[in-house]
């Protein structure tokens, strides 16, 4: 019989408040600069690093995470399709 882990605790969110967090768009930086992943760095151990990151590899380099300060709705929309069809975990 194995030991059970514990799970990390959840709780809701929406779309465009993981794209305006620090760690998502630290996550997209590192992808669009060729940085190899920084999962050792406290602002990289985020889901919403690795979330960011794999948004980068979907979206075009033309797509801005925000206009104006705030979040791309295209960017959103791309996020969301993503996270359904299971690209973005």
């Amino acid at each position: 019989m194995t030991e059970e882990q514990e799970q990390a605790p959840t709780r809701r969110t929406s779309v465009t408040a993981i794209l305006a967090s620090k760690e998502f768009a630290e996550g997209v930086r590192d992808v669009r600069l060729g940085r190899p992943p920084r999962y050792d760095d406290p602002v990289a151990s985020s889901w919403n690093y690795e979330r960011g990151r794999q948004w980068a590899l979907l979206a075009p380099l033309s797509m801005p995470l925000k206009i104006g300060g705030k979040v791309n709705r295209e960017a959103a929309f791309l996020f969301l399709r993503a996270t359904r069809s299971k690209e973005i975990l």
